[in-house]
């Protein structure tokens, strides 16, 4: 069984200059092995397309479903597209908003369950109240329902999921809240008259930096899935190509013998969840060094 680690007050938290955690964080090997990765599908997606665009949104019927060659390397689409440069293309949408949409359901959510847990019996009723009531709401017909209406546009879709998930953060951090509360150094510092925005400030939110960490990881990967399902029911979202469309678009690819039009997308969003999910636990290690202890064997018990 893993020990719960015991929350610090900020003065003892504080790390030495010989085990700074921006130096812990440099010489992290998880966090160079999630960089590097993600570092390759930003450039893979926003930079590839300027010096690649062969044949891309071009149709040839003569060079359908062609598989992988030396001409075209991942090979090309039912319409003899280039798949190459559509997975180049398709890779912006799912980056820019799966990082969007989890930023802003994890502090919408951080807001809220801090104000929760902090914030008295009435406040906690009313934050938790609040967010029953989202949960009740499926974030896929959500979407469907505002498109229905609105029509879909990859803006929206980030609010959409922002506003529907972010109570999944905001139990998280109300519960690390409650229990932060009840420690002696922050009673004693609400006893010595520190306000209650320096004690926030100062002892809560640096020992909720972990469940920061860990929330958001959580948020991307919904926030990724959530945006390739809505590719999956038919959801427009608002540009030419994207993973999850290129995937719903080639669904029986692999009955017909064609695996590079599925393989090959759910690969890459394979990857973009590793490298968030990578840098994510070397940051926890580097800033809590605690969440590292957790791994090894003399910690259980």
């Amino acid at each position: 069984m893993l020990a719960r680690p015991e929350p610090l007050p900020r003065s003892e938290a504080a790390p030495t200059p010989h085990s700074a955690p921006w130096r812990r964080l440099v010489h992290h090997p998880l966090v160079w092995s999630g960089l590097l990765l993600l570092m390759f599908l930003l450039l893979f997606s926003f930079l590839g397309p300027v010096f690649y665009h062969k044949d891309v949104n071009t149709v040839h019927v003569s060079q359908m479903l062609m598989p992988p060659s030396r001409a075209f390397p991942l090979g090309t689409d039912a319409l003899g597209e280039n798949e190459l440069g559509e997975l180049m293309i398709g890779g912006q949408l799912p980056i820019w908003s799966g990082f969007l949409a989890a930023f802003a359901a994890t502090v919408l959510g951080a807001a809220v369950g801090i104000a929760g847990g902090f914030g008295g019996r009435l406040m906690d009723s009313i934050t938790m109240r609040l967010a029953d009531g989202v949960l009740g709401v499926p974030q896929v017909v959500a979407i469907l329902l505002v498109e229905s209406i609105f029509g879909i546009h990859a803006s929206l879709l980030v609010l959409i999921f922002a506003l529907t998930a972010w109570p999944l953060t905001a139990r998280l951090l109300r519960a690390e809240t409650l229990a932060l509360r009840v420690t002696p150094f922050i009673e004693a510092a609400r006893a010595g008259g520190s306000p209650s925005w320096r004690v926030l400030l100062r002892h809560v939110l640096p020992n909720l930096f972990d469940a920061l960490v860990a929330t958001f990881q959580t948020q991307f990967t919904n926030a990724v899935l959530v945006l390739a399902i809505a590719s999956f029911v038919g959801a427009g979202m608002g540009a030419p190509w994207n993973w999850g469309s290129m995937i719903y678009e080639n669904q029986n690819a692999l009955l017909s013998g064609q695996w590079w039009l599925i393989v090959l997308p759910g690969a890459l969003f394979a990857l973009l969840v590793v490298s968030v999910y990578l840098i994510g636990e070397g940051l926890r290690a580097a800033f809590n060094p605690q969440a590292e202890l957790r791994n090894r064997p003399e910690a259980l018990s």
